[in-house]
């Protein structure tokens, strides 16, 4: 098989996007947040009815390893259901927002391919407020800009980790949706055969809770919430914004913001 891919992203940074983008069958498939390195296995239902048409059950496989076996169930994943994968994709990867166990995966696949991606603190801080503020996200404890900075800062610094110690390729939002060259680097860093632009929309289509967001991007990479606090029109909102971006120098220096 092609080289595993782990894309490491902080929430609200695109990362659903750039993991369909990456996903194209026969050639690929991105698991969004499976948990694996938390020792745990959260599946989308839409995968489970997709892979089960192609003999592949991978509810089944969970309840296998589930109880005192779960902590084993990153390593059953590649020894066991990898191999049926392989069947019928040629590249597999995983997209997490959560990485403390970021480590375990590259335990397993020491060839894999990290994306790295990040965002605009400001945008981001908007972008969760208003999911948060329908009832169609979550954050946990109360949503200030200290909270949420302490909680981007606290994953930025297993991207640093990363960054460090392996081969990583750095995307930002704002390029990723401006820079059409951008998809190219990205594939010759995967070492991707994908043809075209994967199936981009279909998760958001499928989810009621994310309805707003395919009816404003559809199924294209748009740049539509690109310096989405330039024209935030809550003052108020910009301002707390501002405050996340403040504090969090370390991360806006690497990422150039």
């Amino acid at each position: 098989m092609k080289p595993f891919i782990y894309i490491a992203s902080l929430r609200r940074t695109g990362s659903t996007v750039l993991s369909e983008a990456l996903t194209l069958l026969p050639y690929s498939f991105i698991f969004l947040e499976p948990k694996f390195g938390e020792e745990k296995f959260s599946i989308k239902k839409r995968d489970a009815e997709m892979f089960l048409k192609h003999g592949i059950d991978l509810e089944a496989f969970k309840n296998n390893w589930s109880g005192n076996k779960q902590k084993y169930i990153i390593e059953a994943f590649k020894r066991e259901l990898m191999p049926h994968l392989a069947s019928y994709v040629s590249q597999v990867g995983v997209k997490e927002i959560h990485h403390d166990g970021w480590r375990k995966y590259i335990q397993y696949f020491p060839e894999m391919k990290i994306l790295l991606t990040g965002r605009d603190p400001r945008d981001i801080y908007i972008s969760l407020f208003y999911r948060v503020k329908s009832g169609k996200g979550n954050f946990s404890g109360t949503f200030c800009p200290g909270a949420v900075a302490d909680d981007l800062n606290k994953e930025f610094q297993k991207q640093l980790e990363m960054h460090k110690e392996t081969d990583c390729l750095k995307i930002r939002y704002e390029d990723l949706c401006t820079n059409e060259n951008l998809f190219d680097k990205i594939l010759t860093f995967v070492e991707s055969e994908i043809p075209a632009i994967g199936d981009i929309g279909s998760f958001n289509a499928l989810n009621p809770k994310r309805q707003d967001e395919y009816e404003l991007h559809g199924d294209q990479i748009t740049d539509k919430r690109v310096n989405r606090w330039h024209h935030e029109s809550d003052k108020n909102l910009v301002m707390e914004a501002q405050k996340t971006f403040d504090l969090m120098p370390e991360y806006c220096e690497f990422w150039g913001y």
